[in-house]
């Protein structure tokens, strides 16, 4: 594997050092990391070293003699221009303005991240830069995502279901909506639906609604014109890029209500208009993906019920807990992957106890927590299996805890958590109508089975006699939320 080279440029030195960090301890990244703690010193590391292929840069930075320099990060991009080839950039910051922002854009950076930093996402986006480098730079052989790092895994019915869906949709131009908590693989859905699509040989663009700073989205979705800042020369959006092709909207929930019915125009009539140009056509199929419950949220107002409805049909992916026969054949093919990245012997199985405690276990980072789980067991397994000791310590002891019911005594801790159960129940009597008694019975009734079925839609749903679509419904009308484990 071809060892990349990035440039990391942001003055606080200890935010550097971690970022180091987390890139060494992924085994798909193969990098050497420099450091740059102020405009002068990042600008010397771009005229002295051979080409990087990726620089992380900060908007504001201090000179070589401490001044702040609201414009150094723009600096250290221009200049980043010049080299040959051009390094890929990501702008990671706490502060910018409309205007430094813009410029940003006009200089065809690759992706934003804001201060404070979310690992996951940074890791996310350097493999994506580094896989494309892979891709298009001459005499490289190896990539860092392998084409089956986006296959769908999985055998139990729910996710069955979800493949039958995918492949009926993948056929058809109709955008799409994908729901799902984090983790599921809405972005793994996406890009088969791109893959068994009629536009499979175009373009598949990716945007994260809410990684990208406010006053920089219109731009980065649309375009922008020439002049419209100082030194920003016109250049295509992502819709533009997409242009025969497909366009994942990441975390659509969080798109604001000014740009929501722009989108809106886009879907209706395949028309944008970028920051200084004129309105003009394209040819993309819009895939849209959220963790949040756009219903709810429409009825808060924060989200249009016209872009709400236009996007439909609404693909649900089940949380990992769901998947009824999943999680094994997930972790084995975890397994394999990491095994075969180390690029040398690694362990080749499980322990009983190791599985079971995967099973046992809720996985509220759903898929993504488990292959995390399963590279961290892989680096730090001395031996042929993996044994619990392996293993991060919540997910083997959290798997041995029973979630009792809100009427048992472990739950309680005692006759004064049955009491208060009591009371509500008396508590009930004391609502007006018949309409508000049944919703505090219903609450009851389902907060109590969700607990006794480690909150498992599809059992809980079973248990009780209605639908899996239904009791989400159930669940989102009462306002039921999930209580997790406390942490000692």
């Amino acid at each position: 594997m071809k060892q990349a080279r990035i440039l990391i440029a942001d003055d606080e030195q200890a935010t550097c050092k971690y970022i180091d960090k987390q890139l060494k301890m992924e085994a798909s990244i193969n990098v050497s990391v420099d450091f740059a703690y102020d405009r002068d010193a990042a600008i010397a590391r771009l005229d002295e070293n051979p080409p990087y292929d990726l620089i992380l840069v900060d908007l504001w930075m201090p000179d070589a003699q401490g001044i702040l320099d609201r414009e150094a990060g723009l600096k250290v991009l221009k200049r980043s221009k010049q080299q040959s080839p051009v390094p890929q950039a990501v702008v990671i910051t706490a502060n910018s303005s409309s205007e430094t922002a813009l410029e940003a854009s006009g200089l065809g950076i690759h992706d934003y991240i804001s201060k404070p930093i979310n690992y996951s996402r940074l890791i996310e986006v350097v493999k994506e830069v580094l896989s494309q480098r892979s891709e298009e730079l001459p005499g490289s052989d190896d990539s860092i995502a392998p084409a089956d790092d986006f296959e769908i895994i999985g055998k139990s019915p729910v996710m069955i279901e979800v493949m039958t869906t995918v492949g009926r949709v993948a056929r058809s131009e109709a955008d799409v909506l994908l729901y799902g908590e984090s983790g599921t693989g809405k972005d793994f859905v996406a890009r088969a639906i791109h893959k068994h699509s009629p536009r499979r040989e175009g373009p598949f663009e990716v945007v994260n609604c809410s990684a990208i700073p406010a006053e920089l989205i219109e731009a980065e979705l649309f375009g922008i014109g020439r002049r419209v800042a100082t030194s920003v020369d016109q250049r295509p959006g992502k819709f533009q890029q997409a242009h025969g092709g497909t366009i994942l909207l990441d975390e659509i929930g969080d798109l604001s209500l000014e740009m929501q019915p722009k989108l809106l125009r886009v879907l209706d009539y395949k028309e944008i208009q970028g920051v200084g140009v004129r309105v003009q056509r394209v040819d993309v199929r819009i895939i849209a993906a959220t963790n949040r419950d756009l219903g709810a949220a429409v009825a808060e107002g924060k989200f249009r019920s016209d872009l709400y409805y236009r996007l439909k049909p609404i693909i649900a992916l089940p949380p990992l807990r769901e998947r009824e026969g999943d999680i094994g054949l997930l972790a084995w093919h975890f397994l394999h992957k990491y095994s075969h990245a180390l690029e040398q012997q690694g362990p080749i199985g499980f322990d009983d106890a190791v599985l079971a405690a995967f099973e046992g276990y809720h996985w509220p980072g759903n898929v993504r927590e488990l292959e995390k789980a399963i590279e961290y067991a892989v680096l730090t397994c001395a031996g042929q299996q993996i044994s619990t000791r392996d293993l991060t310590p919540e997910i083997f002891d959290g798997s041995a805890k029973s979630v009792p019911g809100p009427f048992s005594q472990e739950a309680a801790g005692g006759n004064a958590n049955v009491d208060s159960h009591a009371a509500a129940f008396r508590g009930l009597l004391d609502f007006a109508t018949i309409k508000e008694a049944s919703q505090g019975f219903e609450r009851i009734f389902l907060t109590h089975k969700l607990k006794q079925n480690r909150w498992n839609i599809q059992a809980t749903a079973e248990q009780i006699g209605i639908r899996r679509q239904s009791l989400h419904r159930k669940i989102n009308e009462l306002g039921l939320q999930r209580e997790e484990p406390r942490k000692f």
